[in-house]
């Protein structure tokens, strides 16, 4: 039986390879539109580039999701296919997935006379972005490469993997957030003229939740330490996402290390998606406690 792990580009893994055995790794962009321009959230993007429009454009600017069609070709390509989206309350991907779901084992019922057994698709709504869904899809990968577990059983590890996770937001610039509606305007107005950077988390409902103000760098690794702690982290897999700003991610990362020595984190350059969110310096930080 092969396996397909499936995210949408606001997972940060680029030229990301499972280790398990007969297991595969595919990211389906989403797209940014910029003054009239497209800007799609591949391995090609240019991040500097499209951040660099961003600042320049005078219009507003917006993502769209990966079409159906395109999450029904990954669908099509194992017998087993995980699929993991941005927060469906961010955007129309965990629809988009779960109308190509319907479609293909649609067709797989049709082309095996009613039978669906051997072909299994699940989705999970991160209700998050960035961090935590990286973190979710490299556990997955280490229990597929530990574990030969029906798809039942993956199922049941991952709701307990989304159940246990969570993503901080570390940001100073708020301009896209509140102009796309993910963000208070009044929040977002005031963080901005203030120089604020915003500690943020995820909602149980997949939004964005404000955690509070930080002021000066250190006191924004000791509040996100903070955070972690009180969610429960003891020292497990962290992915720190950054916005050009590897020298925060890695300050950050010493901070984690420094109350838990014992953690294994991660830090990556944020993606398209995620780059335009974050914003300049911008920090993503996912995490499980359990």
């Amino acid at each position: 039986m092969t396996w397909a792990i499936v995210a949408d580009s606001s997972c940060n893994l680029r030229g990301w390879k499972p280790s398990a055995p007969d297991t595969t790794f595919t990211s389906v962009p989403l797209t940014i539109h910029v003054g009239g321009e497209e800007f799609v959230d591949d391995e090609q993007l240019d991040v500097s580039e499209l951040n660099r429009k961003v600042a320049e454009s005078s219009e507003s600017s917006s993502s769209s999701c990966p079409s159906v069609g395109v999450w029904a070709e990954e669908f099509r390509r194992a017998d087993n296919v995980i699929a993991i989206t941005i927060s469906a309350n961010l955007s129309g991907s965990y629809e988009a997935a779960s109308t190509a779901r319907n479609i293909v084992l649609d067709e797989y019922t049709r082309e095996h006379a009613g039978i669906i057994s051997g072909k299994n698709i699940y989705i999970l709504n991160s209700r998050a972005t960035g961090g935590k869904m990286e973190l979710i899809v490299d556990l997955l990968d280490r229990y597929l490469s530990h574990h030969t577990p029906t798809f039942e059983e993956v199922v049941e590890y991952l709701e307990r993997l989304d159940a246990y996770s969570t993503v901080l937001f570390s940001l100073s610039s708020y301009d896209n957030l509140v102009k796309s509606g993910r963000m208070p305007r009044l929040a977002g107005s005031i963080a901005s003229k203030l120089n604020i950077r915003m500690l943020g988390t995820a909602s149980a409902e997949g939004t964005i939740k404000i955690v509070g103000p930080t002021r000066g760098e250190k006191k924004t690794y000791r509040k996100t330490v903070e955070c972690m702690a009180q969610d429960g982290f003891h020292g497990g897999l962290v992915y720190i996402d950054h916005v050009d700003n590897e020298r925060a991610a890695l300050e950050l990362k010493n901070a984690i290390q420094e109350s838990w020595p014992q953690a294994e984190v991660k830090i990556l350059p944020c993606g398209g998606l995620c780059s335009y969110y974050a914003e300049e310096s911008g920090l993503i930080i996912g995490y499980e406690w359990a």
